[in-house]
């Protein structure tokens, strides 16, 4: 867990880099993996959060909270626009898990970070520690140097995992030209995730249940009316034409929340401006 702490810092501050950021969250606990995680959204998203905290230190700028209501509204509108639907994968997908142990760990950083703004309004936490994380370098890999060279190998492109994708690229490219034949002969299937998609089922899931339960209530109301004027017999009887109205009256109930319910995922969905073609 150590080293997967030191791991994020290093690529958070140094490397600026998302996918050494998630991989070490990763080790964390702190993301879950699977099929059913969109690791493309989390890059993404993560990518923009890092590239925006790299210019604000680098730049000696605002932090969102310290922005005027105006300003973090035009960013707030702009980042949605970019990652929109990004946004709505994570939030459907829910990767993110936040460990009992690691939640006093961060309890224990924001109680300070408060207790500094307390004492000094122009405190803050993450600038005054920037220089003292140069000491990460000597724990991410052993030691400074052995990190350094790391670094530079990576940059190069001489680490011993590109030197193996070298020698083992001839074997990968004859994969990946029998899979594309495969999918050619019909061996395989692409299995394509649509957002889209997903967003209009749920909408017409709602608007069908709303359909099924207008109709069902007013046939319920149509034959209570009928059995009223017309009805004879234990099917008229008033405990009956109680039981018809009444069940009319909860069916008909349910239109009204499911006009909620979907009034709230159009809000939802024009919140991350995924609506705005409509």
């Amino acid at each position: 867990e150590r080293k997967g702490l030191v791991d994020f810092f290093f690529a958070l501050y140094y490397d600026a880099d998302a996918k050494d950021a998630i991989d070490a969250l990763s080790r964390l606990g702190m993301i879950r993996t699977g099929p059913d995680v969109d690791r493309i959204a989390i890059e993404k998203v993560g990518q923009d959060f890092i590239d925006r905290f790299q210019e604000t230190l680098n730049t000696d700028g605002k932090w969102e909270d310290q922005m005027d209501p105006e300003q973090r509204k035009r960013e707030n509108r702009r980042r949605r626009k970019e990652l929109g639907e990004d946004f709505l994968s994570l939030n459907a997908d829910s990767p993110f898990i936040f460990p009992p142990t690691w939640t006093f760990v961060f309890r224990a950083f924001f109680s300070l970070d408060g207790i500094g703004k307390t004492l000094d309004p122009k405190y803050d936490l993450t600038k005054i520690t920037l220089p003292y994380l140069k000491e990460l370098v000597d724990l991410k890999d052993g030691n400074a140097f052995k990190t350094s060279l790391l670094r530079l190998g990576k940059r190069v492109g001489l680490r011993p995992v590109d030197v193996n994708q070298f020698i083992t690229q001839p074997r990968k490219t004859a994969k990946v030209e029998d899979i594309a034949r495969r999918l050619e002969q019909g061996d395989f299937k692409l299995r394509v995730r649509s957002l889209e998609v997903e967003r209009q089922m749920e909408r017409s899931k709602i608007v069908q249940s709303n359909i099924f339960n207008s109709v069902l209530a007013c046939a319920f109301l149509n034959t209570g009316i009928l059995l009223t004027s017309v009805g004879t017999g234990p099917a008229a009887s008033k405990a009956a034409l109680r039981v018809i109205f009444g069940t009319a009256l909860l069916i008909g109930s349910k239109i009204p929340l499911g006009l909620r319910d979907l009034k709230k995922l159009d809000d939802y969905n024009a919140k991350y401006l995924v609506n705005k073609k409509r």
